[in-house]
């Protein structure tokens, strides 16, 4: 299943094949394996085992290892001899993450059917996953995938400009439309409304150009923006979408579905927690979209699914502390005030190959500081200095964190950074020589059965 998202457009609906042979092309090892290194026995000294099928290769866990924990191990393996990775950064996906993840929303939001947004995170193994849940999915297309679209039959669609309506006409008129509405969050990290959606004024005359054209519009959607902070904001959108769809019942359509897109919590630790999210949309859909009303419902999470499942370890290549002025613990900025002394970072991973590089100057309210990964003895070392994290590129933005408060480390020591799961690999490049980290897929042993049932078919 497929929902396809582009600039304008998206489609929502079946893909009836599915090429084994792709899967295999997109085959990904485990990064726990390398030349020289027996990493299985070390596996199974560590209590994990190893899962392997023709489509993925992945470390089962006992329910009370952690992640810091499959992490040390990892990293503790950097000390074989004749590695040529000593210093590689790495990500971690926890597939039973994502497997929770889809329980919760099972229990909390049985009504609604999930198309997962795959700009969040590509990667083959994670939508392997997904299909195997038996997720749909949202991509970005461009207008020549329309044509594939419709030899596929996957009709479903947004649209919110007249041009959108001309355009469907013209390469695929049998379409199902869905009109986007705007209704942004202000608390969110990122609004929608600028670049997607129409206003109120202009629903009534893109509903009835449509109809002149002969066009169906199946029903309504919205996006309140991602990292929504509000649950409440839910509740208010899915009632303005009401009045609209009795308007297009009105004028003839046949409105039968509601998209309520995403924005929801994808933390390990959020602010406000999915439950409170999912409380406001039952509400909402009870008073405004009961049974009755015959509208089906729809949404896209992307961060929820991805984002508590990833976790990136990175190492520190050099440190350097920005000394004070004749003072050990202070200097005095040109304007004349003092401030303390920074301890500055440089790690192998920076914003533009881990860190989501073209909202840069977000990080520090998108991503948590990190731990370090083997903690040092209690001590002198133990006390939280002001820091920096930088990236290991010669850009000048390259900075992670200007400034949080962390340990004293040293080089050679990892840091690993939580919620890594989305718009990680996505948004990364390999600017200045610095690769996109490799990927090691984990799961608990309890989901053996369910990967045998996914990854072997």
């Amino acid at each position: 299943m497929y929902l396809f998202t582009t600039t304008g457009l998206t489609f929502i609906g079946l893909v009836l094949y599915l090429n084994r042979a792709v899967w295999r092309k997109t085959y990904c090892s485990i990064i726990f394996e390398y030349p020289g290194v027996d990493f299985e026995a070390r596996q199974f000294e560590f209590g994990m085992e190893l899962f392997e099928t023709p489509t993925v290769r992945l470390s089962l866990y006992d329910k009370e290892t952690t992640i810091v924990e499959i992490a040390q191990e990892r990293t503790r393996s950097k000390t074989e001899p004749n590695r040529t990775d000593l210093e590689d950064p790495f990500i971690i996906y926890d597939l039973g993450d994502a497997v929770c993840k889809d329980k919760q929303w099972k229990e909390s939001l049985p009504q609604v059917q999930i198309f997962f947004a795959v700009k969040s995170n590509p990667d083959p193994v994670f939508l392997r996953l997904m299909i195997g849940l038996g997720k749909g999915f949202d991509c970005a297309s461009r207008e020549s995938h329309l044509r594939f679209a419709r030899e596929k039959g996957v009709r479903l669609m947004t649209f919110d400009t007249e041009e959108e309506l001309h355009k469907v006409k013209r390469v695929y008129p049998e379409a199902r439309l869905v009109l986007r509405v705007v209704f942004d969050d202000a608390t969110c990290g990122l609004e929608m409304g600028v670049k997607f959606g129409c206003r109120n004024s202009e629903v009534r005359p893109l509903m009835e150009l449509a109809k002149d054209l002969g066009l169906g519009i199946y029903g309504v959607c919205f996006h309140i923006g991602s990292q929504a902070g509000n649950p409440r904001v839910f509740r208010e959108a899915i009632r303005y979408t009401r009045p609209i769809i009795d308007e297009g019942r009105r004028l003839g359509l046949d409105m039968k579905l509601l998209d309520i897109g995403g924005g929801f919590p994808g933390r390990l630790y959020p602010e406000e927690p999915f439950g409170k999210f999912a409380e406001a949309v039952r509400e909402a859909l009870e008073e405004n979209f009961p049974p009755s009303s015959g509208v089906s419902v729809i949404a896209e999470p992307g961060t929820f699914y991805t984002r508590s499942a990833g976790y990136l370890v990175a190492n520190v290549m050099a440190k350097r502390i920005y000394k004070p002025r004749g003072n050990k613990d202070t200097y005095h900025n040109a304007n004349g005030s003092t401030d303390k002394a920074i301890w500055m970072y440089y790690l192998n991973v920076g914003v533009f190959n881990a860190f989501n590089g073209p909202l840069a100057q977000l990080v520090s309210t998108f991503f948590e500081v990190p731990e370090p990964l083997h903690p040092k003895d209690s001590g002198e070392k133990q006390q939280l200095k002001p820091s920096c994290l930088w990236g290991p590129t010669c850009h000048p933005h390259d900075v992670i964190f200007e400034k949080c408060m962390m340990p004293e480390m040293e080089s050679g020591d990892f840091v690993m950074f939580h919620d890594m799961g989305g718009y990680i690999t996505s948004c990364a490049s390999g600017f200045n020589g610095y690769e996109v980290p490799p990927t090691s897929y984990i799961a608990p042993k309890e989901s053996r059965p369910l990967l045998e049932r996914i990854f072997s078919a």
